[in-house]
């Protein structure tokens, strides 16, 4: 049976224990990379897209609430813009806040204020930083990327359990016992890498073709229309067009209940080559019948085709005929 001297040592030796304290991780700084998003270059034409990542300091808020913290960002050099493959660029904004004032170089933060909440409240408990790209016309297709260096300076508490015991603190800065830093010291440079996709789109304008009202499948008149195709700066492409919703063996036909009436569409008012959607049977903007082979952006191709109802076709019923074609673009 243990004495009582015993039972005492084991005792102190319990509550030496539990308050020993705790060590944590501290602030950790790193270079980081945000991607805004990938966005048709009419998107990023219309208007500003968004995103935000991490600005490189993460800290555990959990002790920093310990005692007071101190935190100042300089930013050292950005040229706010996204270069893409062929040197076009897209200019942005960065700033802390979502929608807050825009960072500048030289700029000089002292955030040591704000709540940890607040300052801390990106993922994972980082500083968060957030990103608006301007408005940007005939951008062409391809990866977009830019960077902003800064300098972190931080103190906050990385050990302790009802008081702070250690501070996780920058190089070189001093903060005494009681009062404010009276050194900065050198801080930490980071990183932050930022990025955006623009990727091909078309705008397309096609018109419904309406064959009118006759008595006999061979009394409709040929019609001509024009679909009318801009796409992203710098990407030929083709376009096709589907049989449709009612096809057989490869003839396009138009419906009404169960009855069908054959119909074809050719690749100029003129011509009797089928447009389709495989192989030679697609058009090439590169032979538009307007505005070929001109890719800005902003130049619209047209091309004009004839849609016919076929031949031989006897006893079609009375009825409401039509189908839907959708028209495809492959760059």
């Amino acid at each position: 049976m243990p004495t009582l001297k015993h039972i005492a040592a084991i005792l102190l030796s319990f509550v030496a224990t539990m308050l020993a304290p705790t060590a944590a991780s501290a602030c950790t700084t790193a270079t980081t990379s945000t991607n805004i998003g990938s966005f048709s270059s009419y998107a990023v034409a219309a208007g500003p897209q968004q995103g935000s990542g991490s600005a490189g300091l993460q800290c555990d808020i959990l002790l920093a609430a310990l005692t007071a913290h101190y935190v100042r960002l300089r930013v050292e050099a950005s040229t706010f813009t996204l270069v893409g493959p062929t040197g076009q660029t897209i200019a942005y904004t960065a700033s802390l806040t979502s929608g807050g004032t825009p960072l500048a170089v030289g700029n000089v933060l002292d955030l040591s204020s704000l709540s940890l909440v607040s300052l801390f409240s990106g993922t994972s408990n980082s500083v968060p930083i957030f990103f608006r790209t301007s408005t940007t016309a005939g951008l062409r297709a391809g990866t977009y990327s830019g960077f902003i260096d800064l300098r972190w300076y931080y103190s906050v508490c990385s050990v302790g359990v009802a008081v702070c015991l250690s501070y996780s603190s920058s190089p070189g800065l001093i903060r005494p016992a009681l009062g404010p830093v009276t050194n900065w010291g050198t801080g930490v440079p980071v990183r932050v890498n930022v990025e955006l996709k623009v990727e091909n789109d078309c705008v397309i304008t096609a018109p419904n073709v309406a064959f009118g009202s006759a008595p006999l499948a061979a009394s409709f008149n040929p019609v001509t229309r024009t679909i009318l195709i801009r796409c992203s700066a710098g990407a030929a492409y083709t376009v096709g067009l589907n049989d449709g919703d009612n096809a057989v063996g490869g003839v396009r036909r138009m419906r009404s209940g169960t009855n069908y009436l054959r119909y074809e569409i050719y690749k100029t008012a003129a011509s009797t080559d089928r447009w389709g959607g495989v192989g030679t049977a697609r058009r090439s903007s590169a032979s538009a019948d307007t505005n070929a082979g001109i890719y800005d952006s902003a130049t619209t191709q047209g091309y004009t085709y004839r849609a016919a109802i076929l031949p031989g076709q006897t006893a079609i019923p009375v009825g409401d005929y039509n189908d839907r074609i959708r028209i495809d673009v492959v760059f």
